[in-house]
């Protein structure tokens, strides 16, 4: 059987940095709020306010920036060191008991090949695959897929192509 790669976390490159890159805006809101509250766009607060409270902000917003960021990319390096070093497991087969995500929810879709379940979301962060049927991911029931995966997370996703289809004209 031919499969077509629909997924290799190899090649799609560091996909989450637009997470990370979020906290940028209020690392920046954190920098000029002192310079905005000398300049009475934002209204005086108290004293202790107009000190601590700039310098709390901007401390968050590093710290949950540099947290996302470290986070994804680890797990991205990971995924990519799973492939490179041969540690993902490999499983080939039907996708069988096959729950899709309903398009308004932001619930987990799932299925099963030889024994081996799998779950994603949309909305959940990850390097693996996580394209829901809802939002025009691959997956269906019944579909031949062979699978890279670690500790459930999809690497690689490969499926079946459908053989050749002649068409037939009317004599």
């Amino acid at each position: 059987m031919e499969y077509e790669t629909v997924f290799d976390v190899t090649q799609g490159g560091f996909r989450q940095w637009s997470f990370s890159a979020f906290g940028l805006i209020f690392i920046v809101v954190g920098l000029a709020a002192p310079t905005l509250i000398r300049h009475g766009v934002i209204r005086k607060p108290s004293p202790w306010m107009e000190k601590w409270f700039p310098r709390l902000f901007l401390g968050f917003a590093l710290f949950w920036t540099l947290t996302s960021f470290i986070s994804t990319y680890s797990d991205y390096r990971g995924a990519i060191d799973a492939m490179h070093t041969n540690r993902a497991k490999v499983v080939e087969g039907i996708v069988t008991k096959f729950k899709p995500m309903a398009y308004t929810g932001h619930g987990m879709e799932s299925f099963v090949v030889h024994g081996v379940r799998f779950q994603y979301s949309d909305y959940v962060i990850t390097a693996g695959f996580n394209n829901t049927s809802s939002h025009g991911g691959p997956v269906r029931e019944g579909l031949p897929v062979r699978i890279w995966y670690l500790d459930g997370e999809i690497l690689r996703l490969d499926i079946a192509k459908r053989p050749n289809q002649t068409l037939q004209t009317d004599r």
